[in-house]
């Protein structure tokens, strides 16, 4: 079967272009073209991508005078790359040889660590196993009659090729392909020559983008023609969202382009789409050489692209604030001047910089209005992220709708990037019912276009969702899922989401490995800390609370977490400010948390009537405390589906209110309501609290209240008058193992592990 899509390899890292990188009628940047360094342009043209991507190598081919050919052939894991071996990293090549010799001592099949099965074979056979192997799909058996003479049979070369375990042959479908386990082998033990005749063979059989990328591994020359046709087809695939396609095609066309000027160009706009992918394998390994005193200007600004995608968010804003105004002192071009003002802004602000500021600084620099859909999109979702530092997620939200640039007409990279920070501006907003949609938007728009950028950022975004609902096994299973990512960034949110989901059940907080990469100053970070640092001094009944609101390092976050973006983490810090007796900043946080509500669901509303009932009981006004929290009541019609440990919390604080003002028949139902809930997501310490709270209050407490099913309650009592499990099984006819099954649920929902712990909860509630 034909794969659909393009292989992906990692890019050669070179200078962004100037002109619009999806417009497949744009002439080369200028500004791109003269700040591009000139590189001899010697050897062949896998030989100068090698050179690129790992730095001079040894090889047999002299070098050429500029502007001149000079014939050679290509190493063998270089032709190979359309279609890499299974478990080859890309990166790490076989050592070199001359052009068109072997390794001394070897046979053309000999494979490496064997004793070269393919020795046995005829030629024809040998030409067979090592077409099949560099195409990697499964051909019709008549297709290989052009590999052997005319008088021979290939029936009788692939039943060899399959008695030697290289080949796999389904005689009822007709269908041949090489063994998966034997590709690897087969091709390095390929000659230059061999593996150029096998890419040439496979560009026959394979059709469009493919096709080129074997025209391209095969050739030994430079040819304009496939240059042209291969950034053709990229700008096409980099305008439907397939920016690592992209990216590898320009940099093949980089690779067999006659002109010095065209091949810089090209290597140029490769980079491009590599960033836009969220590639960074290829720029870390340029980033030195980029980041030397004295670069142009645009290698600075993509320099710092490539540091705040890595989470070296200072090092960044410098780079691209340096890079912007050599930019428009040098006259560049709208786009390449309008791409590095808006990364410039983006850093500044993850930096902590000031929205209103870096708003206004973006409108200077890049208005809008771009001709590239891409650089639309991020123009529109950078304005709606500022526009939610500035007046809240619900004028982020209104601000992302308004602007155009959503369409079906839109590239599909482009839509999802938009889904992710709907989602993520649904999230701040704290409805993450909607969120979930924004996250499958932007995952149904990820998935044509094979992006995993944009399918990690919205697993992220739906990780801190299901930590908001309470499903704190599911929002952990999705944070390890986005630990594996290749983005620093992303990383370390998932750690800081597991993080979050230890400290909220009363683990302890695992700490960072010592090769986990540091995420630098940002405020998101810092805000992170801070929040997971807050629940988790819940969870300890709140001891350094006092200490966490007045730390030098948690200034930053508590600065973020005090804006108009977060409102749920607000009410994190209003109520450790209340339980700190910061009464100024419990004040300012709390009126700032009921102008937010404005627009956001009714529950963050009534965590605002909380908080201001939780700073009025400690004031001691008995009456408006009770208005305040009979007014949370009502508002609070979502509050347990949306934001369960919030309102667990609630209902816990309001039981303690009510058994503080005597009404402890209404203070159990409050506890009993909070301890279920914390009982469902897992939350030990409210567990606990709740239950020190209840036997506190000296009252009967049934056991169906617990969460405990009517047949639950029936095993227990029967357990706790000494039965044995068959001795119960028998009065209440049912098997021992079903006894059994329901005392795991009962030990899972009481927090007991032994029927002595059970026995004793047992009398504890039968004697109040």
């Amino acid at each position: 079967m034909r794969a659909d899509t393009t292989p992906v390899t990692r890019p050669v890292l070179a200078e962004p272009r100037g002109d619009d990188p999806g417009d497949p009628t744009g002439a080369p940047g200028t500004a791109a073209l003269r700040s591009f360094p000139g590189r001899p342009r010697t050897g062949t043209p896998a030989a100068r991508a090698d050179e690129a991507v790992d730095g001079p190598v040894e090889s047999a081919v002299p070098p050429r005078p500029e502007g001149r050919r000079a014939p050679g052939a290509e190493s063998r894991a270089a032709t190979s790359a359309p279609h890499p071996p299974a478990g080859r990293d890309p990166g790490k090549r076989p050592a070199r040889t001359s052009p068109g010799r072997r390794p001394a001592g070897r046979s053309p099949g000999a494979q490496e660590g064997g004793d070269g099965p393919l020795l046995s074979l005829p030629a024809s056979g040998r030409r067979i196993v090592q077409c099949l192997a560099v195409l990697g799909e499964d051909v019709p058996l008549q297709r290989l009659r052009s590999l052997t003479r005319r008088d021979e049979d290939p029936v009788g070369a692939v039943e060899a090729a399959v008695a030697a375990e290289l080949l796999s042959w389904d005689p009822g479908e007709g269908r041949v392909e090489a063994v998966e386990a034997t590709r690897e082998s087969v091709i390095a033990a390929m000659s230059a020559s061999e593996t150029r005749a096998a890419h040439r063979w496979a560009a026959r059989w394979t059709g469009g983008v493919t096709s080129l990328l074997h025209r391209a591994a095969a050739a030994t020359g430079f040819d304009e023609d496939l240059a042209r046709r291969l950034e053709s087809e990229a700008r096409r695939l980099g305008f439907l969202g397939r920016s690592k396609q992209a990216a590898e095609l320009l940099r093949r066309a980089a690779a067999v382009s006659a002109d010095a000027e065209l091949a810089a160009h090209r290597e140029a706009a490769s980079v491009e789409f590599a960033l836009r992918a969220h590639d960074l394998a290829p720029a870390r390994r340029a980033a030195q050489a980029m980041r030397q005193d004295g670069a142009p200007a645009a290698h600075r600004a993509l320099a710092g692209r490539l540091a705040v995608l890595e989470g070296r968010i200072g090092e960044g804003a410098r780079l691209l604030g340096e890079a912007c105004r050599e930019l428009r002192l040098a006259g560049a071009a709208r786009d390449e001047l309008g791409a590095a003002a808006l990364w410039s802004a983006k850093a500044q602000w993850l930096a902590g910089g000031p929205a209103t500021e870096v708003r206004q600084q973006l409108a200077e620099l890049d208005p809008p209005g771009s001709r590239d859909p891409y650089w639309a999109g991020e123009r529109r979702r950078l304005d709606a992220v500022l526009t939610s530092s500035v007046h809240g997620p619900a004028r982020g939200l209104a601000e992302l709708a308004a602007r155009p640039g959503a369409g079906f007409l839109t590239p599909a990279d482009v839509r999802g990037r938009a889904a992710v920070t709907e989602a993520w501006l649904h999230l701040e907003a704290g409805d993450p019912d909607r969120c979930e949609t924004a996250v499958r938007a932007a995952l149904a728009a990820a998935a044509p276009v094979e992006d995993d950028h944009i399918a990690t950022a919205a697993q992220t975004v739906r990780g801190h969702a299901l930590w908001l609902r309470g499903s704190w096994t599911l929002a952990e299973a999705s944070a390890r899922g986005v630990a594996a990512s290749s983005a620093p960034l992303w990383r370390s949110r998932a750690r800081a989401l597991l993080s979050l989901v230890a400290a909220a059940r009363g683990e302890r907080v695992p700490e960072a490995a010592a090769d986990d990469e540091d995420p630098g100053p940002c405020v998101f970070g810092a805000g992170e800390r801070l929040f997971t640092a807050l629940v988790a001094a819940e969870a300890a009944g709140r001891p350094a609370v006092p200490a966490l609101l007045t730390a030098p390092e948690h200034r930053p976050g508590l600065e973020l977490l005090s804006g108009p973006l977060l409102p749920w983490r607000k009410v994190e810090v209003a109520r450790a400010a209340v339980e700190a007796g910061h009464t100024a900043l419990a004040a300012a946080l709390i009126a700032s948390l009921r102008a937010d509500a404005t627009g956001l669901p009714s529950w963050v509303g009534a965590c605002a009537l909380w908080l201001e009932a939780r700073a009025s009981a400690r004031g001691g006004s008995r009456d408006v405390t009770a208005r305040l929290y009979a007014g949370a009541d009502e508002a609070a019609e979502d509050f347990e589906a949306t934001a369960p440990w919030y309102y667990a919390r609630y209902q816990a604080d309001h039981a303690e209110f009510l058994a503080a003002v005597g009404d402890r028949r209404a203070a159990v139902d409050r506890f009993r309501a909070a301890w279920a809930v914390a009982v469902r997501i897992g939350a030990q310490p409210l567990r606990e609290r709740c239950a020190n709270g209840l036997r506190a209050l000296r009252l009967p407490q049934p056991a169906g209240a617990f969460g405990l099913t009517a047949r639950e309650t029936e095993v227990a009592r029967l357990v706790c008058t000494g039965l044995t499990n068959r001795e119960a099984a028998a009065r209440l006819f049912v098997t021992p193992a079903s006894v059994a099954f329901h005392l795991g649920n009962i030990y899972g929902k009481l927090g007991v592990r032994t029927r002595y712990e059970l026995r004793r909860w047992w009398a504890e509630q039968q004697t109040g």
